[in-house]
């Protein structure tokens, strides 16, 4: 497989957004099994306080980021092992 800037950039933008909304849909599928009710993402309702909303939403938003980051390492130094260097924007 030839490597190119444009398969790095389209790789290094699909792929954390795809582990990210993995993470989330992880994380609320590990609330609701762990307190019995959906996550609490919508501050209007009558089920969660807005403290329980803005606890969550700061909880999901730091794991999405911190995956979006380490993946976007992962694929850096994956690719600098099969190319030998990263693409040259990124230098």
């Amino acid at each position: 497989m030839k490597l190119s800037k444009n398969k790095y950039q389209l790789l290094s933008t699909v792929l954390p957004l795809a582990v990210a909304a993995l993470a989330k849909s992880t994380l609320d599928k590990r609330y609701e099994a762990s307190t019995g009710k959906p996550a609490p993402k919508n501050p209007e309702t009558d089920e969660a306080t807005f403290g329980q909303v803005l606890l969550y939403a700061t909880i999901t938003a730091a794991v999405g980021v911190s995956v979006k980051l380490l993946m976007r390492k992962f694929l850096a130094n994956q690719w600098k092992r099969m190319d030998g260097e990263l693409p040259k924007h990124l230098s």
